[in-house]
């Protein structure tokens, strides 16, 4: 008789680890800007659930009219619908750039998206890009040890470097786009405005992902603000506060292009992010909430400068309010003062950026500021040149920038 296999098991300690990476603790609620532990532990959310939900977690408003939408069955046979319709249309009014537009349910997902209706667009191949865009494969060049050896060939990183850039875009030819994350800490608007200008000059397309900063970083966009005409955008973070829902808009020629692919999917008809987008929109129209976000980033920033210099320390936090960096000199010190900051309540780590919502509080802001001075690592010099150095270093860790150009745009876009 053949011997019947064991079945597998799988320990507590196994489930454990699966279920919950990393050695951070274990969340099971939010409010606003707080959020408690599984051991009733009140922390104080500085990262708007890593940008997701810029008017805090749990905005009553948003889920609201998500639950009122689930009760009228949440999901439908068909993607249209009325509030989808409304929606694209309150893209076109905030994005000059967005006439006509794609929805999905992640940032990854718009990406991928923009880059292949960039591709059949054109008929060419060739996409250059900078920055995280996802966690597809065709844009893990930039993190090569993270993606499969055969990953998409025609598809090449210029680590923010406008010569790099210009070199790829020669030797490769036939371009089909160039996709940039605004990087606003270090790089200014001029620079992004030098990519459209390199990018036109060699015939492609160019995408601005904006899923971290299209409602982050001023009402209308970064691109906007920039003074950038893209061909097409991405969007996520704060479109629907929380809820998962992002966007490709651009171009009606430029978008056409949707016809000739397959970009749908089953959970793509599910009507409830788009309730909760329509109140998001409502409550953050013309920049309220922007601003709220500002007015929080630029008294954390101001306080984390001036307990820096006071005591020394090799660190700077800059450069935009609603979406800052806190660079060490040492980034060895900048992980002990972020494990510090998080025995105190404040679940930051050492290169995860500052987003403040609009749910924060003077409270939360002083709270945090009174944790920092007590976390303070001894310093270092603080002089410009150990601030260019120190931000080489973050900016070739965190999004693969080349040294040349942090230290041809870090001052500029302070």
């Amino acid at each position: 008789m053949a011997r019947t296999a064991p079945t597998p098991t799988v320990t507590d300690r196994q489930v454990s680890a699966l279920a919950l990476p990393g050695s951070g603790p274990a969340f099971e609620r939010a409010s606003g800007a707080r959020v408690w532990d599984t051991q009733g532990r009140c922390h104080v959310d500085l990262s708007s659930c890593s940008g997701a939900a810029p008017l805090g977690a749990g905005y009553r408003p948003v889920v609201d009219a998500a639950v009122a939408e689930l009760h009228r069955g949440g999901i439908l046979p068909e993607a249209t619908s009325p509030l989808r319709e409304e929606v694209a249309r309150r893209i076109a009014e905030i994005f000059p750039c967005a006439q006509a537009v794609e929805f999905f349910r992640t940032g990854s997902c718009a990406t991928t998206a923009a880059v292949r209706l960039a591709r059949l667009h054109t008929g060419a191949r060739t996409v250059l890009t900078s920055g995280y865009h996802g966690w597809h494969d065709w844009q893990l060049q930039y993190r090569p040890a993270m993606g499969l050896a055969d990953r998409d060939p025609d598809t090449a990183d210029f680590g923010y470097d406008l010569d790099l850039l210009e070199r790829l875009a020669r030797r490769r030819g036939d371009l089909a786009a160039v996709i940039v994350t605004p990087e606003v800490n270090v790089f200014p608007p001029a620079f992004l405005r030098e990519v459209e200008r390199v990018t036109r000059a060699h015939g492609g397309l160019l995408i601005v992902d904006e899923v971290m900063t299209g409602f982050r970083y001023a009402w209308g966009g970064y691109h906007a603000a920039a003074g950038v005409s893209p061909d097409l955008i991405t969007l996520s973070k704060g479109l629907a506060n929380g809820f998962a829902l992002s966007a490709v808009a651009g171009g009606a020629a430029v978008m056409e292009a949707a016809r000739r692919t397959h970009l749908g999917n089953t959970y793509q008809r599910e009507s409830t992010p788009f309730a909760a987008a329509l109140a998001t929109l409502d409550a953050s129209a013309g920049g309220a909430a922007v601003e709220a976000m500002r007015a929080a980033g630029e008294r954390l920033m101001r306080g984390l400068d001036g307990l820096f210099e006071e005591a020394s320390v090799a660190a700077w936090a800059r450069a935009w309010p609603t979406m800052f960096d806190v660079v060490f000199a040492d980034p060895e010190l900048g992980r002990r003062f972020f494990a510090g900051l998080q025995e105190s309540g404040y679940p930051m780590a050492y290169g995860q950026r500052f987003m403040p919502s609009a749910a924060l509080t003077d409270e939360d802001i002083s709270g945090f500021l009174d944790a920092a001075a007590r976390a303070l690592p001894d310093g270092g010099a603080r002089t410009p040149g150990a601030a260019v150095e120190a931000a080489v270093q973050y900016a070739a860790e965190h999004f693969a920038a080349t040294r040349e150009t942090v230290e041809r745009w870090w001052r500029s876009a302070a």
